[in-house]
C-alpha cells in the first residue's frame, strides 16, 4: 500500500508542476515563451526621428506604430482596448528568455491594430501607465 501512495504523491507533484509552468507552446515560435504585457510608451523612442511614432490612418480606425523589442522577445502584438470614452494601447510580449537560451539582437517593426469603432475624439492612452500616447493623423 505504501508503494502506491508514493506513486500517487509523485504523480500529483508532477501534474502540479506541469500546471504551474506558465510557458506557452505555439508551433509558430521555436521556443516556449511567457506572455507579458508591456507599455507601448516604453517600447517606442519618441525622441528618435528615425522611429515612426503612432499614426492613426485616414479611416480613423487603423493605428500603427514602430516598436522595438529585446533579443529574448518575439515580435509583440499591438492590442487596443476600447471603451466609449477612450482607447488604451497595450503590447503583448512573448518572452522566451531562460536558462541556456541565447538571445539574439531583437528587432524593430511596424505594428498595426484596427479599432472596432473610429477613434474620433476618444483619447489614446497607454494601458499600463495611463499616459497619453502621442499620435498623428495620416
Amino acid at each position: 500500500m505504501r508503494k502506491g501512495w508514493w506513486l500517487a504523491a509523485a504523480g500529483l507533484i508532477a501534474v502540479t508542476a506541469w500546471a504551474c509552468d506558465t510557458r506557452e507552446h505555439d508551433p509558430a515560435y521555436p521556443l516556449p515563451f511567457k506572455r507579458q504585457n508591456a507599455s507601448v510608451l516604453r517600447r517606442i523612442d519618441l525622441a528618435d526621428p528615425s522611429t515612426k511614432n503612432t499614426t492613426v490612418a485616414a479611416d480613423d480606425r487603423t493605428i500603427s506604430m514602430e516598436v522595438a523589442w529585446s533579443g529574448c522577445d518575439y515580435k509583440p502584438d499591438l492590442v487596443a482596448l476600447e471603451t466609449a470614452g477612450q482607447v488604451r494601447l497595450l503590447l503583448r510580449r512573448r518572452d522566451a528568455s531562460g536558462p541556456d537560451i541565447g538571445c539574439e539582437d531583437g528587432g524593430i517593426a511596424e505594428l498595426t491594430v484596427v479599432l472596432h469603432q473610429p477613434l474620433g475624439s476618444r483619447p489614446l492612452t497607454d494601458t499600463l501607465t495611463s499616459e497619453p500616447v502621442p499620435h498623428t493623423h495620416a
